[in-house]
């Protein structure tokens, strides 16, 4: 089945994600895509032990596009990242991407953009998210699997009001 769900969530993986999502979306495994986390060990591994029941693989950006184009994934596969910069990297680099959960980008420095306390933007992700919504890419804000999906450029466009 390959890639079932893709959700950008800046926390990764972690109790929602783990014992709601991954269920509910029937994932046999969890790719994390993240330049910050696999430099982490500890993060790496703290990723490993949130959803002890499934296969979860840690990758950085580039290292993922190269690995998908020379091994097609086989199970259900949750894939989860951090910023739509991400996304569109992978997207760019030759990764089917043509829905995305948003879960939440929080404030950071970084993030100047703010339209509400999880959907935080630096002004680099609100381009990409832009370029990626302009590509095509339909992009929806889940919080929880329960959530109704909403249209991410219509929450931003109610939050604005």
């Amino acid at each position: 089945m390959a890639i079932k769900w893709i959700r950008i969530d800046d926390r990764l993986i972690h109790g929602q994600v783990a014992t709601s999502w991954l269920s509910h979306i029937g994932a046999e495994q969890v790719i994390c895509v993240s330049d910050a986390a696999v430099e982490n060990p500890v993060q790496v591994q703290v990723l490993k032990m949130a959803a002890p029941a499934y296969t979860v693989h840690v990758f950085g950006v580039d290292k993922f596009i190269r690995v998908y184009a020379n091994n097609p994934i086989k199970k259900n596969t949750f894939l989860i990242m951090g910023s739509f910069s991400d996304a569109l990297r992978l997207k760019e680099g030759g990764v089917p991407i043509d829905h995305i959960n948003f879960g939440g980008m929080r404030t950071t420095p970084e993030r100047t953009i703010s339209y509400d306390h999880i959907i935080c933007f630096s002004p680099k992700e609100e381009e990409d998210f832009n370029k990626l919504a302009d590509m095509g890419v339909k992009i929806e804000y889940q919080v929880a699997a329960y959530d109704a999906p909403v249209d991410m450029k219509k929450k931003i466009e109610q939050l604005k009001r």
